[in-house]
């Protein structure tokens, strides 16, 4: 496939998949976060797409490492041969570029759908230098060229996203914003490694802030919309869902965030971390914990029923959608891990 047309033909494939079954489609998009490991493959069976929309979906993963050995050859290596580059970062946002080119059809965006070639390459810059830059700021031995690269990276999303967004005060704001609240979120982190956790029992929703540049494309469109000064209530629903599947991940890496001294939002509240010594021993004393498993559970799912009340006052139905399947996830993580019965699942009664 020539390089760079599996980007321009993405946007165009899945608004033809969506309107011609848009039920088919919202499974589709179902199905990653369903399964905590799902191929690409089984992602697009599930869809039942032609032989052509499948060689276009897996070109996206070809077209990202052309994209990346393209940036980095000048600079005398391939990074896409990096451990700290991880491509399934890039597979696990297909269901979020997907819903993002739905999302900004349905809104009459038409010149960023013409441009989402554009928008998926500034992706892939945004996934890898954020990749790149955790990774190695969770490494015991990290690699200063590869904490300078991922930086050339960032920088090099940003100014795409704004040549494609446009540059005014508020998209600036916005990327400023995004940027600071993953590095605080990564700083207060790692500050405080082996002594406390960087979260507050009572503040839940701060676990999202790490993924804030995952949205970062939907709350750039909020100003050609006219719906600017909604910016900080589209925030507050990414932030709540976002720490909704945050919370899943915690779970899912308590062994080895304990092996590097990270105390996470699943142990505040618990006397069972007193020994990180033997975090395998520690991981499993907090999952037999069926009161803080349950706490999580539900404090999660009001996070979700917070996210839902606030885009039913924005009056935006699409965007549910994803919050649906943001709760789909959660039910679907916490019975199959934790053995919770329908009665521990049902949700919390909003006040």
């Amino acid at each position: 496939m020539e390089k760079g047309k599996a980007f321009e033909k993405f946007a165009p494939a899945i608004l033809q998949v969506y309107y011609r079954d848009k039920e088919a489609f919202w499974a589709a998009v179902m199905a990653p976060f369903l399964a905590n490991n799902i191929s690409l493959l089984a992602w697009l069976q599930h869809l039942k797409v032609d032989v052509g929309l499948l060689a276009a979906f897996r070109g996206l993963d070809d077209d990202a490492r052309w994209l990346l050995q393209d940036f980095s050859a000048p600079l005398g290596f391939d990074l896409t041969k990096w451990k700290s580059n991880r491509l399934q970062y890039f597979k696990d946002a297909y269901p979020i570029f997907a819903f993002l080119a739905v999302w900004m059809d349905e809104e009459g965006l038409d010149d960023f759908v013409e441009k989402f070639g554009d928008i998926l390459r500034a992706g892939v810059f945004a996934v890898a230098g954020y990749g790149i830059l955790d990774a190695n700021v969770d490494s015991s031995a990290p690699s200063p060229v590869e904490i300078l690269t991922a930086q050339a990276l960032i920088a090099e999303y940003e100014t795409r996203a704004l040549h494609i967004f446009g540059v005014s005060e508020i998209n600036l704001e916005i990327m400023q914003r995004m940027r600071t609240l993953f590095l605080n979120a990564e700083i207060k982190e790692k500050s405080t490694r082996g002594k406390t956790s960087p979260y507050r029992l009572d503040n839940p929703k701060d676990l999202g802030t790490k993924g804030a540049n995952a949205v970062t494309p939907y709350m750039l469109s909020l100003e050609r919309l006219g719906k600017a000064a909604l910016v900080d209530d589209y925030w507050e629903v990414f932030l709540l869902f976002g720490a909704a599947i945050q919370m899943i991940d915690d779970w899912e890496d308590l062994e080895s965030d304990l092996a590097v001294g990270h105390y996470s939002y699943v142990t505040l509240g618990s006397d069972k971390t007193h020994d990180l010594k033997n975090p395998k021993k520690t991981a499993q004393l907090l999952r037999e914990d069926k009161i803080r498993v349950r706490e999580t559970y539900l404090c999660s799912k009001e996070m979700i029923a917070q996210a839902r009340a606030i885009l039913a006052r924005l009056d935006d139905s699409l965007l549910v959608r994803l919050v649906d399947v943001t709760e789909a996830r959660l039910d679907a993580f916490f019975r199959k891990e934790f053995k919770l019965n329908p009665g521990e699942l049902r949700p919390p009664v909003s006040s």
